[in-house]
């Protein structure tokens, strides 16, 4: 395996493989350290520019016939300078992973079966974190809903990714939009363990703010049963506001799902730049 710094004025100054598991697919992968000499400045420079644009773009190596064998991520890097003021060289000590390209082939959320058209995931410590966008029929979107307002945890599998159930749970922020008779959701799906862990900046604003949500919305489902109400009998009774308020605890969700519609995800998620003026 070769691996492409290039340059007159670079010597390979030693080259260490280990291997590690990865959180993604439990396949093991490669993990290289890597020792280099720039013997003047401008090589240092042209090296730094290298791995500058590698953090960026990737890096890939390749065999002796030129096939490529893997791509790659700088994880950390460091230099120091040694020699004379005149003379100095520059020791470069560069640390790489493996990187793998992964495809989902489907999610499954319990019995739910989803297509992603999009689909990312990374891990905080050993928490996954899944964004994908989804199209939907109108019986997958109902279905979906249902698990929504359930508000708990389910078995979901990444198939094509790797067959082993998580427990994960939907983020509160849910983006949909409306195409026709189908619908576009953008889902984020979260580890159970995310939640058991302390992280003051979760509670930020908490409990207020999801408190606040429902009690607006809340409100919002109160005046339309009351109307509804008020319409069909002409009066009002104590039955009838207790019905009201049994129909606005149900109606909820559905109500405070409405804050979260776009007029299309990917047009949200992938603005087009604009001109202003000041």
């Amino acid at each position: 395996m070769s691996v492409d710094f290039s340059g007159d004025e670079l010597v390979v100054d030693g080259e260490e493989e280990s291997t590690f598991c990865s959180k993604h697919t439990g396949r093991p992968l490669r993990r290289i350290k890597i020792g280099l000499i720039a013997q003047t400045l401008q090589a240092h420079r042209s090296l730094l520019l290298k791995m500058r644009r590698a953090e960026h773009d990737g890096i890939s190596s390749a065999d002796d016939k030129g096939n490529v064998t893997g791509m790659w991520k700088i994880i950390n890097s460091s230099f120091c300078c040694q020699g004379e003021e005149h003379s100095p060289e520059y020791y470069h000590e560069i640390l790489m992973e493996e990187q793998e390209e992964l495809q989902i082939d489907c999610l499954l959320i319990d019995d739910l079966i989803l297509r992603p058209y999009f689909y990312e995931e990374e891990f905080d410590c050993d928490d996954l974190s899944v964004k994908s966008r989804i199209m939907v029929t109108p019986d997958q979107d109902a279905r979906l809903r249902m698990m929504m307002k359930d508000d708990g945890y389910f078995s979901v599998v990444r198939r094509g990714i790797n067959e082993d159930p998580r427990e994960m749970r939907f983020s509160n922020t849910i983006l949909w939009s409306r195409h026709g008779n189908k619908f576009k959701y953008e889902l984020i799906l979260v580890d159970r363990s995310y939640d058991e862990r302390d992280r003051p900046l979760a509670r930020l604003f908490q409990p207020q703010m999801s408190r606040m949500q429902s009690a607006v919305a809340a409100q919002a489902e109160m005046v339309e049963a009351m109307l509804e109400t008020m319409v069909t009998r002409k009066y009002l009774t104590e039955g009838d506001v207790a019905e009201m308020r049994k129909k606005a605890a149900e109606r909820v969700w559905d109500r405070r799902r409405e804050f979260f519609e776009v007029r299309d995800i990917d047009d949200f998620m992938n603005p087009q730049p604009r001109l202003t003026w000041d």
